[in-house]
């Protein structure tokens, strides 16, 4: 595309951006303005991401449990059990096509991949192992990788265990007209309000 269509783009979409005068909100607001009271760090019980990420490693979903994050505990072993339920269905698959392939090789023909509608050459059977095998791969490392994220995820969860969500989190945008002296003209900006 040609480049004076991406600075098209580009000012179309500042443009949009600044003549929407909207806010958004992460929660409701309240009318009642409440005073917020500060926490002495040094009285709150220790909550060790350490200990989270220990107890994740040595059986998954203790960590989130330790975290008081019971809903996750489920997920994790979703997580963990579909792939590892395939995996091993893949495996015995790869198993009983292998033993089938050493068997008619060495002269065995009463394997089941012989019989009418399940029929496989001895290509078509290697090739039938090879996906088995891939598959099997696959179905192990995606179980490890989520194992090792659920690791990560108590430790996370750990580390921000004492994280203070007030009720006020909002963000407001607006656009904003100024008068450049430099420029002897009127400049748009955007302006940008966090309230924590």
């Amino acid at each position: 595309m040609h480049p004076t269509f991406y600075k098209t783009f580009f000012f179309l979409l500042t443009g949009l951006i600044l003549l929407s005068s909207n806010s958004l909100f992460g929660q409701e607001r309240d009318t009642i303005n409440i005073d917020t009271v500060k926490v002495n760090e040094s009285e709150l019980p220790v909550h060790s991401p350490t200990k989270a990420s220990l107890f994740s490693a040595i059986v998954p979903g203790l960590g989130q449990a330790y975290n008081q994050k019971y809903w996750k505990i489920p997920l994790i072993y979703v997580g963990i059990g579909i792939p590892l339920y395939f995996g091993i269905e893949q495996h015995n698959l790869f198993t009983e096509k292998r033993d089938a392939y050493l068997d008619r090789i060495s002269g065995d023909s009463t394997d089941k991949y012989l019989e009418f509608g399940n029929f496989f050459s001895n290509d078509g059977l290697l090739e039938s192992m090879d996906i088995n095998r891939r598959n099997r791969d696959l179905m192990f490392i995606i179980a490890g990788v989520i194992y090792v994220l659920q690791i990560v995820d108590a430790s996370v969860d750990a580390h921000l265990f004492y994280f203070d969500v007030s009720d006020d989190l909002s963000f407001h945008y607006s656009p904003t007209f100024y008068y450049d002296e430099r420029m002897k003209k009127t400049v748009q900006g955007l302006s940008l309000s966090l309230n924590f």
